[in-house]
């Protein structure tokens, strides 16, 4: 890696810029201080002209003297014949996405000081994560009171949703990207700018400001970070210097994605020094806790590696993680990465709540498989914004003709939040999603069964479509039918983070019930044990006349959680308030199970 940062460096009395282009005979930046009310770069603007120097390696750098912070700037690169001006690769802020936007005029790179006057905070271990993954950009402004422009929130409006995640008792949030993408309304995955935050968003120092009161509220930060593509609009890295081939040299000999466009030419060392030096700055500059690499399969596998085992190296007690697929165990080892998402825990677990083998499908998500710690994966057993999050007007893979690829929220897919059954199931699924090995995470929305009628057709979505306004919708995250999810929610990460037994590498099933589409599985820590039993039926069993095997646990159990206890939106007498069960000589003990629940008791 590059022993100079990258981008532009300010200090006392002047700023250091650095830039890549190989194929320029000259590069100069363009200096202009912004003037109010416009903001924007203008061509007549100029305080200072700048030469830079060649260091011989394909970089330009100089140190400039009088650059202050706020100061806006171009690079100007000619190659043979042809000059050009452009935004810093790596520039910490920029005006908006593209070199000139309608409506915005022309755009600029922005001096930004890293410099933030942060509180201690300490990352979570690895086995002390629980995600609560939001959007920026429609996590408020939606009957809250809140007034948003053109319908995007900001990074200070999201603050003041923070306490509600904290209070359910998450230890993290994760944000949908954040770096500055083409347009201001999109899920952030069509990246522009990779080292600026998206300007409808808010500055720099706004962005480390909520990370300031995340953490201040005990929520670590993961950012996602997408290196596998560009988006389609606003391509700030095409053909960079001049140099046209295969994209320009941020792309050449590259390839592309399957659907995602140009793929960055991760092969080459100054192509990998970009991203890694991205990767840290998320770490040194926003004291991030954690990174998520977006679509690592469409990515060179040994160049990440190198970068992520740099990352691992220097930054060890970060949790960095990959959306493969599958969740391979080369994901974890050679690939270096802490852990990886498990998509099929969502896909299985909607089949067997669907009656689909329902003890097999959750049985064969249950543990960690060929990893080495349990929170080597990170499981969403409800979805996450790729199985809720549609841009389809509710059709995203022909789901209005094909159930099994439908994106909705859980609780829509089975009826709707106004019906039982399917309120039911998804509690039972982010119980057993806290109850079973792995880092859970929760999809905003979720925990208050957002769904129809009420969110238009049951999706998430970062706007209106067809079919509504599908942004998080704050008048019904308080009705009365969200409250109890939300109790249950907080009830269930009370109990992990009570009982060590589930945040430990242990895991035993004790009974594969097929008949009565009954699995219970056992987990300890120490003195700590926990036994869960998860009712995939419609059957109650009453009269505390269910038999469930303890693998030989001898001794007395008290209930920790029933999802379906009338306080989470069931019914009294559910489960198992008041009966302490022993363990008998046959080794079971008898339990009340309801329909469609998890049960957990532990080992008094």
């Amino acid at each position: 890696m590059a022993n100079k940062r990258i981008g532009a460096t300010p200090h006392n009395g002047g700023c250091f810029f650095r830039v890549w282009a190989p194929n320029s005979s000259r590069v100069r930046v363009f200096l202009q201080q912004p003037l109010p009310p416009g903001n924007e770069w203008r061509p007549d603007g100029f305080i200072q002209k700048v030469n830079l120097g060649n260091d011989g390696n394909g970089y330009w750098e100089a140190d400039v003297s009088g650059v202050e912070v706020g100061d806006l700037y171009r690079f100007e690169i000619t190659n043979g014949a042809n000059v050009y001006e452009r935004l810093d690769a790596a520039a910490r802020d920029v005006l908006h996405s593209g070199l000139t936007s309608p409506g915005t005029g022309e755009n600029a790179s922005i001096v930004v000081s890293p410099a933030f006057d942060w509180s201690s905070f300490r990352t979570p271990w690895f086995d002390d994560w629980i995600i609560y993954k939001f959007h920026v950009g429609s996590f408020a402004g939606r009957n809250d009171g809140i007034s948003v422009k053109d319908g995007i929130a900001t990074f200070a409006q999201v603050e003041s949703k923070l306490g509600y995640i904290a209070e359910m008792g998450f230890s993290a949030i994760e944000l949908l990207p954040v770096q500055e993408f083409a347009m201001e309304r999109s899920w952030g995955y069509n990246p522009s700018a990779f080292f600026a935050p998206e300007s409808a968003y808010g500055a720099p120092h706004r962005l480390r400001h909520l990370v300031e009161q995340a953490h201040r509220r005990g929520l670590a930060v993961v950012f996602d970070a997408v290196y596998n593509h560009i988006g389609d609009d606003d391509k700030l890295l095409k053909d960079y210097d001049g140099d046209t081939t295969g994209g320009g040299i941020y792309f050449r000999d590259g390839g592309s994605t399957r659907d995602f466009g140009p793929r960055p030419a991760w092969w080459q060392r100054e192509v990998r020094d970009y991203f890694e030096q991205n990767a840290r700055m998320h770490f040194d500059e926003y004291n991030a806790d954690g990174l998520r690499f977006d679509l690592t399969g469409e990515m060179d596998g040994g160049p990440l590696a190198e970068v992520v085992g740099n990352l691992r190296r220097d930054y060890p007690d970060k949790y960095i993680v990959a959306e493969n697929h599958p969740a391979s165990r080369w994901v974890t080892t050679f690939g270096n990465f802490c852990a990886s998402w498990q998509a099929e825990s969502h896909h299985e677990a909607q089949r067997a709540f669907n009656g689909d083998s329902p003890v097999d499908r959750i049985s064969g998500i249950l543990g960690w498989g060929e990893h080495d710690h349990h929170w080597n994966l990170v499981k969403y057993l409800a979805g996450c914004h790729d199985d809720i999050g549609d841009q389809h007007h509710g059709d995203a893979e022909h789901g209005n003709s094909n159930w099994d690829k439908r994106h909705r929220y859980l609780v829509d897919l089975f009826g709707g939040r106004h019906n039982f059954y399917a309120r039911a199931k998804a509690r039972l699924a982010w119980a057993l999603n806290i109850a079973m090995p792995g880092t859970p995470l929760l999809f905003m929305g979720t925990e208050s069964h957002m769904g129809a009628p009420e969110v238009a057709w049951g999706y998430w979505h970062d706007g209106s479509d067809n079919n509504g306004d599908h942004r998080f919708d704050w008048s019904i995250a308080g009705d009365e039918t969200a409250i109890p999810m939300r109790r249950l929610v907080a009830a269930a990460n009370r109990v992990r983070w009570d009982n060590p037994a589930l945040r430990s590498n242990t895991l035993i099933i004790t009974q594969p019930d097929r008949d009565n589409g009954v699995l219970a599985f056992k987990r300890w820590s120490g003195g700590n044990v926990v036994l869960a039993v998860v009712n995939l039926s419609d059957t109650n069993f009453t009269n505390h006349g269910y038999g469930v095997r303890t693998d030989g646990q001898f001794g007395r159990w008290t209930q920790i959680l029933c999802t379906q206890d009338a306080a989470f939106g069931g019914w009294d007498g559910a489960g198992n308030a008041f009966h302490d069960p022993e363990t008998q000589p046959d080794g079971m003990i008898y339990i009340n199970l309801p329909q469609w629940s998890v049960v957990m008791v532990r080992l008094v």
